[in-house]
């Protein structure tokens, strides 16, 4: 065996290890599931369809209803604000910890995939309901915790999506929980929205 021949193959050797390290790490850093990604791309589909959102909360047992017509990406993603902490389950110090399942719902005929844990993480769960694969997805649910020096806070987190124009979008969301604020009395609210394009 020449030198030549050799080299050639030391350098085959060395390009399959880097290409496979390269191939497990890419495993190692992808996400659970793609949160900022997802409601992007629903943000940018609800201002271009100049969405309206008429919203009804109940704070304590009173009633407000009013509709609301965020003008821009920043106007949504402020009334969207705590659905983008459930990226919390990507985190790489926090991925190893969720129990990841896939099962079919028993109250309808989605599939859902599901992150649980029994850790004391902001996000207790996340289940996603999809129709056939991930990207006709029907539902998210979601319990979010939060703990500071102020206050704790559980909510619960509800999406729905439909296929409209053979595309998946929001129509629906919906925030119902309580908040603890130490020293003081808590607070119970139910948040219920539903989306209508403009155009």
């Amino acid at each position: 065996m020449t030198a030549n021949t050799r080299s050639f193959q030391v350098i085959i050797v060395l390009m399959a290890l880097i290409f496979l390290s390269c191939s497990a790490e890419e495993q190692n850093t992808a996400g659970l599931f793609n949160v900022d990604s997802l409601f992007k791309t629903q943000i940018d589909y609800l201002v271009g369809h100049e969405a309206v959102i008429s919203k009804k909360a109940v704070l304590n047992g009173v009633e407000k209803i009013t509709t609301i017509n965020p003008k821009d990406s920043l106007a949504w993603n402020a009334e969207l604000a705590i659905f983008f902490e459930l990226d919390v389950v990507n985190k790489p110090i926090h991925k190893a910890i969720y129990k990841v399942e896939e099962y079919a719902d028993n109250k309808s005929n989605l599939s859902v995939k599901s992150f649980s844990t029994t850790e004391d993480l902001p996000v207790r769960f996340l289940r996603i309901y999809y129709q056939n694969s991930l990207s006709q997805l029907r539902k998210i649910e979601a319990q979010y915790n939060e703990t500071n020096s102020l206050y704790s806070s559980r909510r619960f987190l509800t999406m729905e999506f439909e296929n409209v124009y053979n595309k998946t979008i929001l129509t629906s969301y919906s925030i119902a929980g309580g908040q603890k604020m130490f020293l003081d009395d808590s607070v119970q609210y139910n948040i219920d929205a539903n989306i209508v394009l403009k155009k």
